[in-house]
């Protein structure tokens, strides 16, 4: 949803983006500076499928990032975890045999 609200505010302040007229997916290295206004673009054509895959993908990287640095916070506060306890005797296989032929 917030990315979805970021493309409406994009659009709503840069009225250079409604007098475009050309959409490409074609990367253009010289017009890097420009993927800031990405969402306000994509509004702008009517390429909502798109924005919202964005979002989701977005979306999920950041709820990766913030897990693995959630973790890592974790980690060095709490470095030294005990030893995990097995629940089962060692003279009890752990593994299935593989079927009879």
């Amino acid at each position: 949803m917030g990315i979805v609200a970021y493309a409406w505010v994009d659009l709503r302040y840069n009225p250079g983006l409604t007098q475009e007229t050309a959409f490409t997916l074609t990367p253009d290295v010289t017009r890097f500076a420009d993927l800031w206004d990405w969402g306000g673009r994509l509004l702008h054509h009517g390429a909502f499928g798109l924005l919202a895959l964005n979002a989701l993908a977005l979306g999920g990287i950041l709820a990766l990032a913030l897990r693995g640095v959630l973790t890592t916070l974790r980690r060095l506060r709490n470095p030294y975890e005990e030893q995990r306890v097995s629940i089962v005797p060692a003279s009890v296989p752990t593994s299935v045999p593989p079927p009879a032929p």
